[in-house]
């Protein structure tokens, strides 16, 4: 069987406004500074714990300020509207394809696991993912390798026959640790520098440039 995993945020989903407004809307709440929507760019990545040491500012990055932030952020981002968040252009047709191709596709994110399930269920609910992993407690979070053999090993398929598609560096660590082939896309959220200096085999800027890749490629 050949495999592709997809990052979420930044890669299937534009989701930075939301997060954003999610995180500012916390902010402003708790007397912290607010920031531009771009500067989320470099904070989304690594999780949402991660993003909320990144938005405060660095006197406040205490493990007792992060952790009640952190509570509240869950709280508002998932009874608020998710008024922006929508799939790429081109994703949900790609996708739609490479299942026609007889393609398993699944979802490793470093968002928490019960954020993803509502988003996959809104905004794909007809196409049949093999599998979708957010970040679960008790489980590192990429860039450590785990999510990505905890799906080769759930869905049977050898590391050879798997691709990694995601939008940032800590994707690409995360295909390289786990020893497949990363691919780096430049419409999410950083930029193609950034992609090339963490080892991404390859660069593609459109979602039906990876047909090319499949077509090529010995997965």
């Amino acid at each position: 069987m050949k495999l592709i995993i997809f990052d979420l945020d930044g890669t299937l989903l534009d989701t930075l406004q939301d997060l954003g407004d999610s995180c500012n809307a916390i902010l402003e709440q708790h007397g912290y500074p607010t920031h531009p929507l771009v500067a989320y760019k470099k904070f989304v990545g690594n999780g949402v714990q991660k993003l909320i040491e990144r938005a405060l500012p660095e006197e406040a990055r205490t493990a007792e300020t992060i952790t009640v932030l952190l509570g509240a952020f869950k709280s508002y981002y998932e009874q608020k509207p998710v008024s922006h968040t929508r799939p790429y252009p081109g994703i949900v047709s790609l996708l739609q394809e490479l299942k026609s191709l007889g393609y398993l596709i699944s979802v490793a994110s470093n968002k928490y696991h019960e954020a993803v399930i509502p988003l996959m269920q809104q905004y794909f609910p007809d196409i049949p993912f093999d599998l979708v992993l957010g970040h679960r407690a008790g489980h590192p979070a990429k860039p450590d390798p785990a999510i990505v053999l905890d799906s080769l090993e759930t869905l049977g398929v050898n590391k050879q026959n798997c691709l990694y598609v995601g939008d940032s560096s800590v994707d690409m660590d995360t295909a390289n640790n786990a020893g497949v082939t990363a691919i780096g896309v430049t419409w999410g959220f950083r930029d193609e520098d950034e992609l090339r200096q963490h080892g991404a085999k390859y660069i593609i800027n459109t979602p039906r440039e990876l047909l090319n890749i499949t077509a090529t490629t010995q997965i």
